[in-house]
């Protein structure tokens, strides 16, 4: 897994936060997902003020839209 968070959606406290945050959500529902995956998480200005819980529900919900979530909600 690979996170990117570029300059535009805060200084380093604020990125480095959101990494932890997409870091956290990826390992709480690792199992759930398709095994052999790679993916690349690319943040938006917007995710800094989103919250940890929010950024997991968006995962999921990308998970899912591209077909890679086989777990259970």
């Amino acid at each position: 897994m690979a996170i990117v968070v570029p300059k535009v959606c805060g200084n380093a406290v604020v990125r480095n936060r959101i990494k932890r945050w997409v870091r956290e959500g990826w390992r709480n529902f690792q199992s759930d997902l398709a095994p052999g995956l790679d993916s690349v998480w690319i943040a938006r200005p917007s995710a800094g003020k989103a919250g940890s819980e929010k950024l997991q529900k968006e995962m999921i919900r990308l998970y899912q839209k591209s077909g890679l979530w086989v777990g259970a909600l």
